[in-house]
């Protein structure tokens, strides 16, 4: 194991969590992380988003990260095919050489043979240039993302691009896109980049909902909170039905003054009327039903 996975690991034993827990946090993959303790640089993605992830690891850990990124090894792009080198050329004397022993030997021949043979032609040689090895599958893809508002900021795996419109060439295959805009509900989503294919995303950001103005106070009203799953209806004094139902647990409804409440779980409602806390309105599981009027003033 080199250095840079020898402390990685041991800081984070040290801190005793496990590298699922430290993934979840940085929100970096728990396979990147493991590939960084285990020096396994080439399963991990381009430089820039690699260095990036050894930084935020290392400062988590309580490490200086720069030591540990001085130690990154560099990689080359990609690793060429092996090349077929064509076999030599034949020079032009070697040639007139083997012609000019062949025409000795049959000189020596003529007189057993009795006649002349005409002029041997030059031998013709043939020569083959290997053909150029196909250049290596691309393994990156085009990123370029825009984002409504303009300037939100731009995350991958973790790593921050910078604020939108951003565009780049990053490791083929499956990524976190991550944008970021005050006011803005935080977008978050898979990208699949496929090899040497182009990805123009466009990102619209929902805005946060507006805190609601206070209200100024008007008349005295009856307010229900719902601590425990409870049945309630609620009627005016002549009988008009303003609710019937089971609200949320957690919830709170208000209703004008005069109201009659009727409720099948007596404890699990408390009242406030006009500013004032009541408490439930009786014991676990009884049916109970009050009328509550506007206070005297």
């Amino acid at each position: 194991m080199c250095e840079i996975g020898g402390m990685l690991r041991a800081a984070r034993e040290e801190s005793g969590r496990s590298l699922r827990e430290w993934a979840r946090e940085l929100g970096i993959k728990r396979d990147h992380l493991e590939a960084l303790e285990e020096c396994r640089f080439e399963d991990l993605p381009e430089a820039v988003l690699a260095k990036g992830y050894l930084r935020r690891y290392a400062e988590a850990l309580g490490l200086d990260p720069e030591p540990l990124l001085a130690q990154y090894p560099v990689r080359p792009t990609f690793t060429p095919n092996d090349v077929i080198t064509p076999p030599p050329r034949r020079g032009p004397g070697a040639v007139w050489f083997v012609l000019a022993a062949i025409v000795l030997v049959l000189a020596g021949l003529l007189p057993w043979w009795g006649l002349r043979p005409p002029a041997a032609a030059p031998e013709a040689t043939i020569e083959l240039e290997a053909p150029e090895p196909p250049p290596p599958p691309p393994q990156d893809a085009a990123l370029s993302v825009e984002t409504e508002p303009e300037g939100a900021t731009v995350w991958l795996d973790g790593f921050r691009l910078g604020e939108a419109p951003v565009t780049g060439r990053f490791t083929a295959g499956e990524r976190t896109l991550k944008v970021e805009a005050e006011g803005y509900v935080t977008y978050e989503a898979p990208v699949t980049l496929e090899p040497g294919g182009e990805h123009h995303l466009k990102v619209r950001l929902t805005p946060l909902p507006q805190e609601e103005t206070p209200q100024p106070a008007g008349p005295p009203e009856l307010v229900l909170r719902f601590t425990e799953r409870a049945w309630v209806r609620v009627t005016t004094p002549g009988g008009d039905k303003l609710y019937e139902g089971i609200p949320k647990v957690g919830s709170e409804m208000r209703f004008p003054l005069p109201v009659v409440v009727r409720t099948g779980n007596a404890a699990g409602v408390h009242a406030t009327l006009a500013g004032e806390d009541l408490g439930p309105l009786g014991g676990e599981g009884l049916v109970v039903e009050r009328r509550f009027d506007a206070p005297a003033r």
